[in-house]
């Protein structure tokens, strides 16, 4: 079976091809016995009916139809072999011209984009040294004191970082409107959970006292409110303050870790935030390391797969907005954007993102960067130590995720590559070290057979590419 090949577009094909023939003939016989298989008929059980008396009752045209649905994965299947394409998203399929002889069929084809890598060696991108001062310490345990605070009842009047317990009512040229009013209320003032304006006149209020509030919705709101001028009424029932417990050893020997004193807290929070430090910094080595092949590469991507991408980033957007009880009109109302812009801007996403994952995998691919077998034993062993389970256990957890491990441990192994490739004065021998894999530890434990999205960042993560193999 010969095809037609015709370069539509960037990375899309239209291959025209035509089953006839042998092959015609035999997706037709097949069509026959699939479709006898189903047929009823008295005094025959349901797929026992002879086959002489069954296609009596099948029209041409049922089997026609049937025959084409039957044949088209593997047409599909043979036009990808015979030019060598690799598609990237599954085919549009048209139907062009049927008869006695066959059918024509023309598949579009939309392909992996092509890469042309950029240099990803020797860019001299050295990790910043950090430092940690006793502001940086005494602010942590600030904060480390303030998230163990007390709440407690407070008589005088409330003050921004008090929690206020109220009820409260709106209303709009003095009606009250649908969704503006709560009972018993917890507004943290200062946490900015409410409109412009009314928190800052919550300041001042006494318990037991009857405050009104007025405000002017935003501009960009939901269409009912925006721009209105309404008027709380607030019953105010509570107020309460936070209470800093005091910084001794007694309070530090409670929380339970291995500082036993005020000194080795203080010790332990700088070596904790040296820590963060050390971690942001080899972040951002990293992002600067990428971005710079990224900016030296040129990854060339059809409009279809960037279409494609924001449809589905769209349903997802959708699906949790309407998680956070707003429609996606409403959120349009809010964010000013209307769905063209949504979507450009989706798309701007799927290129920034599309374009990294295909210059980290062209970079293992190129470094014949790969996770072995041995490699994943490995990791699953580990994984199996660090929660007393069995290697046998862990996998079965695991389920269908094995292709999310090894892009995870794929994506590691790229990482400690680029780093070892691009910081200055890196020796040759970790050079070579840098591609022999280290699993990394899982911070939690495997969960059965649950896939995680996870959210594309800048760090060298290399996904596995949509490859649809079969017409739909």
């Amino acid at each position: 079976m010969s095809s037609e090949i015709k370069n539509t577009a960037a990375s899309v094909f239209e291959v025209t091809t035509t089953v006839s023939g042998e092959k015609w003939s035999d997706a037709k016989n097949k069509a026959l016995k699939k479709l006898a298989s189903q047929v009823s008929a008295k005094g025959f059980r349901k797929g026992k009916v002879p086959f002489d008396i069954a296609k009596k009752s099948i029209s041409e045209q049922a089997i026609v139809e049937e025959a084409i649905h039957g044949s088209l994965n593997e047409a599909y299947a043979e036009v990808v072999s015979e030019h060598k394409l690799r598609p990237y998203l599954q085919p549009e399929v048209q139907i062009t011209k049927v008869d006695a002889d066959g059918y024509t069929v023309v598949f579009t084809i939309t392909v992996a984009p092509e890469v042309e890598l950029g240099q990803y060696k020797d860019l001299n991108v050295a990790v910043k040294p950090v430092k940690v001062s006793k502001k940086d310490v005494e602010e942590r345990i600030n904060k480390n004191l303030e998230d163990n605070a007390e709440l407690q009842l407070k008589e005088g009047p409330a003050a921004m970082g008090d929690t206020v317990i109220f009820d409260f009512k709106g209303y709009i040229n003095g009606k009250e409107f649908e969704g503006g009013s709560a009972d018993n209320y917890s507004l943290v003032l200062g946490s900015n959970q409410f409109i412009p304006g009314f928190e800052d006149q919550l300041v001042g209020a006494t318990p037991d006292s009857k405050k009104d509030v007025l405000v002017t919705f935003p501009e960009q709101y939901v269409k009912e409110l925006a721009g209105k001028d309404a008027k709380f009424v607030c019953m105010i029932h509570e107020i309460k303050t936070k209470v800093l417990p005091e910084l001794t050893d007694e309070y530090v020997a409670e929380l339970g870790g291995n500082a036993k004193t005020v000194a080795e807290y203080r010790s332990e929070v700088e070596a904790t935030l040296r820590r963060e430090k050390e971690q942001a910094a080899r972040e951002e080595q990293m992002n600067t390391i990428i971005s710079k092949i990224i900016a030296s590469s040129k990854v060339t991507i059809g409009d279809k797969v960037l279409e494609a991408y924001a449809q589905n980033e769209k349903e997802n957007l959708i699906k949790n907005i309407e998680q956070n009880g707003i429609s996606y009109e409403q959120y349009q109302e809010i964010t000013g954007m209307n769905d063209a812009k949504i979507v450009e801007n989706l798309k701007e996403q799927a290129a920034k993102n599309i374009t990294e994952s295909l210059v980290m995998n062209e970079i293992a691919r190129k470094e014949n960067l790969i996770i072995s077998k041995a490699e994943l034993n490995e990791y699953y062993a580990q994984v199996a130590k660090q929660y007393n389970m069995t290697v046998e256990e862990v996998e079965k957890a695991f389920g269908n995720n094995t292709q999310n491990i090894v892009n995870n441990l794929l994506g590691g192994k790229l990482n400690r590559f680029l780093v070892a490739n691009n910081t200055p004065e890196v020796k040759a021998e970790e050079k070579a070290a840098a591609t022999e894999e280290k699993p990394a530890k899982e911070k939690a434990a495997p969960k059965a057979k649950k896939t995680t999205a996870k959210k594309t960042t800048k760090k060298a993560e290399v996904k596995e590419e949509t490859e649809a193999q079969k017409a739909e």
